[in-house]
Formats: structure tokens, C-alpha cells, sequence
């Protein structure tokens, strides 16, 4: 029977080949030279919306800076627009205040208002140094390299910087810094005695320093030949050119020199350097990528270079490549394309199965287009994201679904020409028949991944790169199923047209595809029909299931953790010593810490046959506090994960005298860490700290909690200088006497030079033996204005207290945060913090009236995430109805196909049950994706009821029909979406544990969902069918309405012989 001459696009592309095919090529060709272009990186670029302020007050206490610094930067800023939040800390020695500005302002209009009023405060106490303002950018690191052994710290140094320059003088790498290398100092050190002995003060050393080591532009003398310019040119930039300065010239000819009486040291800042790389001291290198460069070409490149460079260096120095980030990008790679290969092969494999081998092969020629016209539209402006280790889960997430469209396109005019011959007319009539609700289903996808893009934060540039890859692929599988495809099945062959005889493949698809039809008359027929008559019955059932769904996550058996714990193949530990701690006892500690990690390599040894640390590396952070910083064997590679060896870690380490604070940290999360986090605040720091240390042991009651610590800074004993009655009558002020103190025991500062790349000060002040007890300062004497020397007990008293290391003002208020870790396998970390909030919490806040309390750090994220998560969720599922609400031309039948949702959440939630994980933030993303895809088939099945009762048909005939007639196409989008998904949910990389839980959300809710579709959807149509009777009935007794039609016969006896 001949069709009716078609019309409108598809027709068109239908009966013109070539335009199908060559719009088929453009985009090929497009994708593939995209692909040797666009941008591949570790992870996307996070954009961080906040400014930091640091402000240098050398030598000042924590309190100083808090009054001279912070809080006149807190005053000045105040009333700027879009500061979200103002956190500030004083140390000694520096003010940081960071402001995390609003996500509608501009960071950099902000930025530039708060410099402006930073700049113009004019009451900053003398001696702090220039404000840096600058807006915090996250750091990509590609790969470290640290130059180690024997050499000194200033050859070790030297050859960094170096290596640094080579570096940076290769096209395609541009940031090389040198990390864990001392600034360099040239240090005067004049002994109190000398400066007696001569009657010469540290003031007078200064001005003859900065008199004589100067250059000086003189303008120029205008000759007739032309100008010379004038100059004074004697700079000194070396210890051994500062040592020549004359201090004092004698009538007699006889000079001072500054060598004469001092000891100058052209060496290192005063803080004690310990840097190790495998118990070596070392000088680390870190490498970055910016903008554009290619992570793996950068690594690929210094890899390359640390080989030939080696072989230059002497025996005593080594230099080696560590933490290349570019592994796991390069992993992920090959991790997606083997996925996609195997995914693709089952895809495929089901296609053929259920189709015609030739039709599957055009309906997954799909994959490639949608995937390569995607990595086309990537490096555009508006979308702008890289190949990353996340963008490429988005590909491998979409794989299932990007030939849903084409399966239902192609099993439709399949059907087609099975039904009335092979034509092209017949063709764009399968197609198009179900053209409407095929293009809806995929914008409802579209549409589910949207609250991807509204997720604000540093998470926000992760979920955006996914929501970007998949709708973007989604669009291109619109195009390629309407547009390309229908032209290749006119094109195709078709094997019954000719008497040909099917080899084996096709005998066995021919006997596969006879029992799916036997299996859907047989034995899915019948069994609707029964789902049909006791319809009310099959829906109390799968309500029943769901209230047990939430039973198994109220109950905890299957747990909720806000980000699961994502081992890593970097451990590190984090120590923290008591105030006033000596630097020696420090690294001792630290020395500690790393031998307990040796052992367990050992220990390890012996039972695997092999180590798992590959690297450990020690650096100081300060006098007080230090990290051991380990990379593992990776983690494919060891049978052990990062989790088990910290664990085993913490055991290993004794309880080490003077140690505040040792943090283990083997995972990747959210949160800086801690699973846990409680804000405290309050002007009073002494209530701050008792309701802190409460708080402590409440948390230290749970089992599971661990790692507890508090910001909190205990201080160093502070000794506090006034002055006597004396002192003024001498006309020697507070202001004079500590200026000569400070110059004596912290230094003057004489010079800042330029030498090379780095700013070297010049400090005067006294030799270290002379600054090392409270009896030198006592022992000091003090220079009054007509030169003579007095005695500082005479002059000042001195008293002892006990100041604080740090102090954290949060929006002008001072605060601390206590926080923990959690061992996610024994507690849920939502519980403790709701269970501590309103039990526990109240009665700590009751005793200390002063301590106000906030959420903070994971705690805080949690809140945030699903607070943006629900809005998202709820814009989504408004739009989803909308796009389904169109093409049905009904207001209820929406509400019988989202029905399907909260039922596919059922699968999910199982599927985390039967794999024994968590059930996550990153599950939740699952969840909202496959409420866009579970509905399709659900469309496509209430569309075609619609059709059938629009040409006559009894609604309960069309409602029985539509699951036969659908099984196939049904059954086939479900299957090649949990086989695309498949390889990721049995993957055991690391690379692949962050997007597991949502491969699992969407592979086992597809699963899930199916049987809903093909069971529970028919039943609602009836159901909603009874509502609207029942109601019109109720209503036609007060006369709102007519009187619905007698039934003639019951659903039983209407499908009983259908």
C-alpha cells in the first residue's frame, strides 16, 4: 500500500541523502579537528568569588594586629556591596582578610572599591608594609619536581631557580615557582658592647647604610656634543660589598668600617629551614598550567626534561618527578574511551539483538556524532569547557542515552516498513509518527540536567561541565535522529525485500526477536491485563515498595553521606605544636610522624611483597607546625586503599609530648577535610574557648568522630613593656624605648635590594646569643638623646602574659570553629551535626551567653548544596512537566508520567543497597538526570495511547495495546542506557569513584523504572480515567456536569478475549 507523499524537514532530508550525509561530515569533521584542539586539563577551571587582603606587620602580636590593622581594613570596608562574608585572622606578624563576594556582583568591580578604601586608610600603624589585594585564583597543579641531596640550601636553591628559568623558556609553559626555599637576608648583627664601645646606635648604622649603598640619578649635563648623564652609582647587593661602608671617618684619615665592628651574614631569613624528600633536604619545584596549556603535554615534557637533566648533575644532588596530576587526566582518558568502547560494544550488541543489524549500525553511528559534534561546540565562549577528568564522565554517562531518540525513531519506521513495505514515504511516517514525543522526551532530559548550571560555589565549574557535555549531546542527537537518520534507513537495504538467504547472526536475531515477541503475548499480555483489573492493587504495591525505600534510608541501612569518601593516592599529615614550641622539637616531631609511615610501608611490604609509598616529603609551615606529605603507589597497583593505610598511619604514631594537633588526611572531598565543622562566635575569647573545649568532648563522645580540633589559637607567653616615671623624665617616650627594642631583638630594617628575581632586606639588629633569654633584654641598655646609656630595668617595667597565636573574626565578630572528622562506614556525619544542634548545643550556648553558634565548612556546603539542589530539582520538574504537558494537550497526563519519578528513585536507592555504598550528593545529581530520562518512554507510551483513542479505540484496549506495541522500543532504551553505564558502576579505578554513585543512580533507576513503564503507567491511565468519571459523577448530583456514561462492561470482561 503506497503512503501519502510526505512533508516538512524530515521529509526533506529523507529524499535528499546528501544533505543528510554531508551535515553528517561537517560535524565529524568539525569534532575531529576539536579534538587535537580543545583545551585538556585535570579539572575545570573553579572560578573562586573571593578577594583576599594580607597586610605584613613584622614582629607585631596577634592582638596588634587585630587593633592596628584588621579592624580599621573591617571599618573601612563595611559598607561595600556584594560582601557575602568578611573572615579575618591576626598572626604574628600578618592580618588576612578574606571577602567571599556575592555570586550577582562582579569580583573585580568589588576588588577595586575595597582597594581603593584600603588605600586610603590613613592611620595604619608605621612599621606594616604595602596591603596585597588580590582576587584568589585556585592553582592547576600538573606536576612537582624537587632538587634533594646533600648540597647546601643556597646550591639547592640556585639550581631550582634555574631550572625554573629553563622551564619557563619552553613554549607552553609559563608558571614554574620555586617552593620551600628560604628568602634570602643580609644580616648585620652588631654586638651591644660594640655599639658602646663606639657610641654608635642602631639608627646611626641604618642611615649610614642607606647613605652610602644607593644609586642616585643626577640629571644630565647638556654639552654641545650632546647630554651625559649623571649618576651615583654605589649600590651594594652582597654581604661583602655592605661589609666595606664607612660608619665612622676620623680627622686622623682613619676609617670605620661596618666589618670592623660587625658580623655581616649574607645568608637566609631567620627561620629554621627543613624541607626532606625521601629523608633528603630538598627544594621543591612546582609546575602549573594556565588558560589554555595542555596538562599532559607539560608533564609529558618534564618528565622528559628531569631524565636529561639528571645526568648533568653532580653525584651529590638528584632531581625527581613526583605528583604528576596529569597521570589521572591521561587515566581518565583511556578510562573513558575503554568505557566507551565496551559500552558502545553492548549498546550495540543490544541494538542488533532487537533490531536489524543493519538499522543498529546507523542508530549507533549516533554516538559518534553527537559525541564529536559536542567536543565541537566545547571551546566556544559561551559554553567554554575543557576535556577534563569530569567533562568526560559527562560523555560516558550520555552514551546510553544519546541513542534513546534514534531507537525510538528507527524502531517506529522499522515497524513501519515491516507493517506496509520499504519506502521513503514510509519511512518519515514511522518516523515521524513519533517525532513529537521523542523530541519532548529528550528536552525533558535536557531540562533534568539544567540544576546542574545553578549550582554556585566551587562546585558549581564541576557540575557545570557535565550538565554542558550532556545537553549539548542531547541537541545533536535531536538533529542526527530527525535529520540524518531517517535518510540512511531509506537508503538501507532491507533483507526481507529479497530472497536472499540470513546467515547465522541473522537466524539467531530472527529467533531472539520471536521470543521477545512470544514473551510479550504470552506471558507481558496477560499479566497487564491482570495489573489492569487490579489496578488499584499493582499501584498499593509499588507505593508499598517505596514507603520500604524510605524505611531502608531512615533506618540507615542504606546510608547518606553529603560526599562519600574518595580515597587518594596523596596522604598527608598535618601537625600542630603547642605555642612557643622550640623549631627543634618541631622537626622532631615531625621525624616522628614520618618513621610511623615507614613502618607501615613495611609492614605493608612484608605482607603484599611490596611498599606503597613511593615518595614522602617534609616541610615546615611556621615554628609550630609542620606536614608529612606521602604519595602512594597508584591506586590500581596496590590491593590497599588510602584510607586503610592513614588508619593504619594513625595507630603506628605514639602520643607525642608538646603536639596540639596531628590531622591525617587519604581522601579527596569536599569541606577542606573535616566532615564535620561548628562556628562559635563571640567578643569574648575567654567564653569562645570554654564553650569550644565543650564542645570538643561532646564530639568525642561519638564513636567514629575523630581528628577533633578547634582554630582556636593558644598563644605564646608575651612579655608586655611600660615605662617607669623615669623614662619620662629623661624624655625617653613608650614610643622610643620599644622602637630600640625592636631594632635590637627583631632588627631595623635598612635596605630592600633588588638582586636578580627576589627582594632582599638588610637587617640590623643584635647577634642571635644576644636576643636568646629574658636576661638579655634585661641586660640591655637604652640611648638617651644626649648619648648617654642607661640600663633598661632602670627605664622599663616588664610584665608576663599569655597572648594568642591566632585570632579569627568572622564578619567583625571573633570566632572559632570546632571540627572533626568522620569514619563515614560507622557513622553518618548529618546525624551528629543534627543531633549535636538540638540536643547537645543549647545547654553549651546556655552556660556562655556571650557565644552565638553557625554551621560551617562541610557542614555549611551540605545545607548550601541541597538547598540549591531542591530549587534546582523543583525548576526542573515545573519544566519537565511543561515540555510533557505541550505535546499531550493535557493538564493530568504529565502527573501519570512523573508519577514514574519518586518509583525510579526506588531502583536507585536499591542499587546503592546491592553495591553497598552510600547513598551521596553525587547520587542525588543521578537522580535529578534520570528524572528526565525515565519519563521518555513513558511519553512515547501515554502519546501513543492518545493516538489510538483519537482513531476510536476502547481506552482500555489502546492502554493494553500501548505496552505490547512499546515493549520493544521500551525495553531497548532502557537496556542500552544501563549498558552504556555499566563498565563505569564495575569500575574499580580511582579515577572513577567520584562519578560511580551517580552511574548507579541512573543505571539501576532506568532498571527500576521500565518496569513502572511497562506495569504501573498503563494502571494510571485507568486510574486517571476512574478520577475524571468519579468526579464528574460526584459533580452531576449538584448539576455541575452531565452524568458520565453507564459502563458497559468491567475492565476483566472488556480485555478478556482482547
Amino acid at each position: 500500500m503506497e503512503n501519502e507523499k510526505q512533508k516538512g524537514i524530515i521529509a526533506w532530508f529523507a529524499n535528499n541523502p546528501v544533505a543528510a550525509n554531508l551535515l553528517m561530515i561537517v560535524i565529524l569533521v568539525a569534532g575531529t579537528l576539536s579534538v587535537f584542539t580543545v583545551r585538556k586539563q585535570m579539572f575545570p577551571e573553579i572560578e573562586l568569588n573571593i578577594i583576599s587582603i594580607q597586610v605584613p606587620f613584622p614582629g607585631a602580636a596577634p592582638q596588634e594586629v587585630e587593633q592596628g590593622v584588621i579592624m580599621l581594613i573591617e571599618d573601612a570596608i563595611e559598607d561595600v556591596d556584594g560582601i557575602e562574608e568578611m573572615t579575618s585572622q591576626s598572626r604574628e606578624g600578618i592580618g588576612s582578610v578574606t571577602l567571599e563576594v556575592e555570586p550577582d556582583y562582579d569580583v573585580q568591580v568589588v576588588m577595586d572599591e575595597v582597594k581603593m578604601l584600603v588605600d586610603a586608610i590613613p592611620n595604619f600603624p608605621q612599621q606594616i608594609e604595602k596591603p596585597n589585594i588580590y582576587r584568589v585564583r585556585p592553582n592547576r597543579d600538573v606536576i612537582w619536581m624537587t632538587v634533594f641531596g646533600d648540597a647546601n640550601e643556597r646550591t639547592r636553591k640556585e639550581l631550582a631557580k634555574s631550572i625554573r628559568d629553563e622551564l619557563k623558556s619552553v613554549g607552553g609553559i609559563t608558571k614554574v615557582e620555586v617552593v620551600g626555599a628560604r628568602d634570602y637576608e643580609i644580616a648585620v648583627e652588631i654586638s651591644q658592647e660594640d655599639l658602646e664601645r663606639y657610641g654608635l646606635t642602631f639608627q646611626q648604622i641604618v642611615n649610614a647604610v642607606r647613605g652610602t649603598s644607593i644609586d642616585v640619578a643626577g640629571g644630565s649635563i647638556k654639552t654641545p656634543n650632546g647630554d651625559i648623564l649623571l649618576r651615583a652609582n654605589n649600590q651594594a647587593y652582597y654581604g661583602s660589598e655592605f661589609e666595606k661602608i664607612v660608619l665612622i671617618s676620623r680627622p686622623d684619615g682613619t676609617r670605620l668600617t661596618l666589618d670592623d665592628i660587625a658580623t655581616v651574614e649574607d645568608g637566609f631569613v631567620e627561620t629554621e629551614a627543613f624541607t626532606r624528600f625521601d629523608g633528603k633536604p630538598a627544594t621543591f619545584i612546582r609546575v602549573n598550567s594556565v588558560g589554555d596549556q595542555n596538562d599532559l603535554k607539560i608533564a609529558e615534557y618534564v618528565k622528559n626534561y628531569v631524565d636529561r637533566k639528571q645526568k648533568e648533575l653532580p653525584n651529590e644532588i638528584q632531581l625527581a618527578s613526583w605528583g604528576d596530576s596529569s597521570y589521572y587526566l591521561q587515566g581518565r582518558l583511556d578510562l573513558m574511551l575503554n568505557n566507551m568502547w565496551i559500552g558502545g560494544l553492548l549498546v550495540f550488541l543490544m541494538l542488533s539483538l532487537f533490531l536489524q543489524l543493519r538499522l543498529a549500525f546507523w542508530v549507533m553511528i549516533g554516538i559518534p556524532v553527537c559525541f564529536l559534534g559536542t567536543i565541537a561546540l566545547l571551546p566556544l565562549p559561551m559554553v567554554d569547557v575543557s576535556i577534563n577528568m569530569i567533562s568526560l564522565f559527562g560523555f560516558i554517562l550520555v552514551l546510553g542515552i544519546v541513542v534513546d531518540d534514534a531507537i525510538v525513531i528507527g524502531e517506529s519506521a522499522y515497524t513501519e516498513i515491516e507493517e506496509k513495505g520499504k519506502s521513503v514515504d514510509n519511512v518519515v511516517a514511522g518516523a515521524k509518527r513519533v517525532a513529537i514525543p521523542a523530541t519532548f522526551g529528550v528536552l525533558t532530559t535536557m531540562v533534568a540536567f539544567i540544576p546542574m548550571l545553578m549550582v554556585e560555589g566551587g562546585m558549581g565549574a564541576i557540575w557545570e561541565s557535565i550538565a554542558y557535555v550532556v545537553i549539548i549531546a542531547l541537541a545533536f542527537s535531536l538533529i542526527e535522529s530527525k535529520w540524518i537518520l531517517p535518510a540512511h534507513i531509506a537508503q538501507m537495504k532491507y533483507s526481507k525485500d529479497s530472497n536472499e538467504k540470513p546467515n547465522g547472526f541473522q537466524r539467531f536475531r530472527n529467533k531472539f526477536a520471536d521470543a521477545i515477541q512470544r514473551f510479550v503475548y504470552k506471558y507481558y499480555r496477560p499479566f497487564l491485563k491482570k495489573c489492569l483489573h487490579y489496578r488499584y492493587s499493582t499501584l498499593a504495591t509499588f507505593v508499598g515498595m517505596m514507603i520500604l525505600m524510605i524505611g531502608l534510608m531512615s533506618g540507615g541501612i542504606v546510608r547518606w553521606v553529603f560526599f562519600p569518601d574518595i580515597p587518594s593516592d596523596f596522604i598527608q599529615a598535618n601537625v600542630e605544636m603547642q605555642p612557643g614550641t622550640s623549631e627543634e622539637r618541631t622537626i622532631e616531631v615531625l621525624e616522628s610522624v614520618s618513621k610511623g609511615l615507614a613502618q607501615v610501608d613495611e609492614k605493608t611490604e612484608a605482607v603484599e611483597g611490596d611498599g606503597v609509598v613511593r615518595h614522602t616529603n617534609i616541610w615546615m609551615n611556621g615554628t609550630e607546625a609542620g606536614t608529612v606529605f606521602a604519595e602512594l603507589k597508584k591506586g590500581e597497583d596496590r590491593n590497599i586503599d588510602g584510607y586503610e593505610i592513614v588508619n593504619q598511619w594513625r595507630e603506628s604514631v605514639p602520643e607525642l609530648a608538646g603536639v596540639r594537633t596531628i590531622n591525617f588526611q587519604g581522601g579527596i572531598g569536599g569541606g577542606g577535610g573535616f566532615d564535620i565543622e561548628f562556628q562559635l562566635v563571640g567578643d569574648d575569647l575567654d567564653e569562645l574557648k570554654a564553650a569550644a573545649d565543650e564542645l570538643k568532648a561532646v564530639l568525642g563522645e561519638y564513636d567514629g568522630v575523630f581528628d577533633i580540633e578547634d582554630t582556636f589559637g593558644d598563644g605564646k607567653d608575651e612579655i608586655l613593656v611600660t615605662t617607669k616615671p623615669l623614662a619620662e623624665a629623661m624624655g625617653i617616650n613608650l614610643a622610643e624605648l620599644a622602637t630600640q627594642v625592636r631594632y635590637a631583638f627583631y632588627g631595623a630594617e635598612a635596605q630592600r635590594i633588588q638582586r636578580g628575581d627576589e627582594e632582599v632586606k638588610v637587617m640590623v639588629r643584635y647577634p642571635e646569643e644576644q636576643r636568646q633569654s629574658v636576661g638579655n633584654l634585661q641586660d640591655m641598655k637604652l640611648r638617651m638623646a644626649d648619648g648617654a646609656e642607661i640600663p633598661f630595668t632602670e627605664l622599663a617595667d616588664i610584665e608576663f602574659a599569655e597572648g594568642y597565636s591566632t585570632i579569627t573574626r568572622i564578619d567583625r565578630e571573633r570566632s572559632v570553629n570546632v571540627r572533626a572528622r568522620v569514619n563515614k562506614d560507622r557513622v553518618e556525619p548529618f546525624r551528629v551535626v543534627n543531633e549535636v544542634r538540638e540536643q547537645k548545643l543549647p545547654d553549651i550556648l546556655d552556660q556562655y551567653p556571650s557565644v552565638g553558634f553557625k554551621l560551617q565548612g562541610a557542614t555549611q556546603d551540605e545545607a548550601e548544596a541541597t538547598d540549591s539542589l531542591a530549587l534546582g530539582g523543583l525548576l526542573a520538574m515545573l519544566a519537565v512537566y511543561a515540555l510533557m504537558a505541550i505535546p499531550l494537550k493535557s493538564y493530568s497526563q504529565p502527573l501519570i508520567i512523573m508519577s514514574v519519578i519518586p518509583f525510579g528513585i526506588i531502583g536507585a536507592v536499591i542499587g546503592h543497597w546491592i553495591l553497598g555504598m552510600p547513598v551521596s550528593i553525587l547520587s542525588l545529581f543521578g537522580i535529578i538526570a534520570l528524572s528526565g530520562v525515565v519519563v521518555n518512554d513513558s511519553l512515547v507510551m501515554v502519546d501513543y495511547v492518545n493516538k489510538a483513542k483519537e482513531a476510536g479505540t476502547d481506552l482500555r484496549h489502546a492502554v493494553l495495546d500501548a505496552g505490547c506495541r512499546r515493549f520493544r522500543a521500551i525495553t531497548l532504551t532502557s537496556l542500552t542506557t544501563f549498558f552504556g553505564l555499566l563498565p563505569i558502576v564495575l569500575e574499580k579505578s580511582m579515577q572513577a569513584k567520584l562519578v560511580i554513585p551517580m552511574a548507579i543512580s541512573l543505571a539501576f533507576g532506568i532498571i527500576f523504572a521500565t518496569i513502572i513503564t511497562l506495569l504501573l503507567i498503563p494502571c494510571l491511565y485507568l486510574i486517571l480515567a476512574d478520577a475524571k468519571r468519579n468526579t464528574q459523577s460526584f459533580l452531576s448530583w449538584y448539576g455541575l456536569a452531565k452524568p458520565p456514561e453507564p459502563k458497559d462492561m468491567t475492565t476483566e470482561e472488556a480485555l478478556k478475549d482482547y
